[in-house]
């Protein structure tokens, strides 16, 4: 494929307001590329305007390659703070590409799309890979979840998440590290770049506790239960449980992180408050996993409950997102090792992502998927005037390619 038409792509894309909904705009376009090129897809609906897409290309009996990436974007923030008035309308600039979703993550997207193209084509290519582009990842991995329940990760053997890998500079890279956010832990070059490999990432479990209680007077509090009080109670006793908690620790990812993020009650100044909440997020490590946490405060909650009849605390689990880890001695991390330093002709740091992808949902799915997370962004994600170097794109379609046949090889 011309460079141009890679970067029409790309642009494409971009312009498609994908926040929150609205993915088929997405897909219909993949769909269409694919179609052109004769490659065999199925669309998958998640809800009106929403659908997942599955593109398949298959060339031997041997094991499926997964590559991934989501369809939606965050919102722009402030569209008129955007230099070039470039948040969906894509402006190339000193080797930038300005718009919102080319760091995170339609850069990636059309990257790994195009790669599938260019692979399909490739007489000498004798690989199975699967291309999945799923909805809602940015609300809560929801394409992620569906298409996981549904089967489609169950016969995938590894799977590249095109998700930003990448930081703007080396500075960048080694601010992170200093700072905690990142361990750059052995096996791995003492020297490296910019340009890094995310072998794993922490998994997430978000719930709300709620706590009911019987409103009265405030002049006369002894006959009604304040629920704030017993939320409270609660949040102490689930401090002593944290502090457990994160003795656990990853040689990559780190200890678990745990944030009360919301806390809530009452709606007037005298009358006693009958119902309080909190929300908490807790980032998660294979060591501690999702569903230990989960059963501990049940049993945190029913033990108060049990113990004090005026207790009535309830425990709602909203999403369980799995942690994934890839070994740093594993072969396809070092396909990818290998495929990095040939296109950036230095070595690249494999280290764990602060934030979560899709994989939580493949992973859960198939327990033995081995899981990297390589793509062309950059920390400009999320962020008014987000972008991707032009060249991180181009380059990466070569580097999904090259890590597919050396997998297949």
């Amino acid at each position: 494929m011309e460079k141009s038409e890679r970067l029409e792509i790309l642009d494409d894309l971009i312009k498609l307001k994908t926040v929150n909904g609205n993915e088929k705009l997405v897909a219909d376009y993949l769909k269409e590329l694919f179609d052109k090129h004769n490659i065999e897809t199925e669309m998958v609906k998640y809800d009106e305007g929403r659908y997942n897409l599955i593109a398949t290309i298959k060339k031997g009996n041997g094991p499926v390659l997964g590559f991934t990436g989501h369809e939606d974007v965050v919102a722009p923030v402030d569209e008129s703070k955007w230099n070039y008035d470039s948040s969906f309308k894509p402006k190339h600039i000193d080797g930038k590409i300005f718009g919102r979703g080319t760091s995170d993550m339609k850069g990636g997207l059309a990257g790994m799309a195009i790669a599938l193209i260019e692979l399909n084509e490739d007489e000498s290519f004798k690989g199975n890979i699967k291309f999945i582009a799923t909805v809602g990842e940015e609300i809560g991995e929801l394409g992620a979840k569906q298409l996981s329940d549904a089967g489609y990760a169950n016969d995938l053997k590894a799977l590249i998440v095109g998700e930003p890998s990448n930081s703007t500079s080396k500075l960048v890279t080694d601010k992170l590290a200093a700072s905690g956010l990142i361990r750059i832990t052995q096996p791995n070059p003492s020297q490296y770049g910019r340009h890094s490999i995310f072998s794993a990432h922490k998994g997430s479990v978000t719930y709300q506790v709620i706590s009911r209680g019987k409103a009265a007077h405030s002049s006369m509090p002894e006959v009604g239960i304040n629920a704030l009080d017993n939320l409270v109670t609660y949040y102490n006793k689930q401090n002593e449980y944290f502090a457990k908690l994160t003795n656990a620790d990853d040689d990559v990812l780190g200890k678990t992180k745990p944030s009360v993020t919301v806390f809530k009650s009452g709606d007037q100044e005298n009358t006693i408050p009958d119902y309080a909440e909190m929300t908490v997020k807790i980032r998660t490590i294979p060591e501690y996993n999702n569903d230990q946490i989960i059963e501990e405060l049940n049993e945190l909650i029913k033990g108060m409950n049990d113990a004090d009849p005026r207790m009535n605390l309830e425990l709602k689990v909203e999403s369980s997102n799995w942690p994934v880890k890839t070994d740093l001695d594993s072969s396809f991390l070092q396909m990818a090792r290998d495929a990095f330093k040939e296109v950036w002709t230095q070595d690249a740091v494999a280290v764990g992502a602060p934030g979560g992808t899709d994989a939580s949902q493949f992973v859960e799915a198939n327990h033995d998927l081995e899981v990297i997370v390589a793509g062309p962004g950059n920390e400009s994600a999320h962020q008014i005037n987000e972008f991707v170097f032009e060249d991180d794109y181009l380059k990466f379609i070569d580097i999904y390619k090259m890590i597919a046949q050396k997998f297949f090889a």
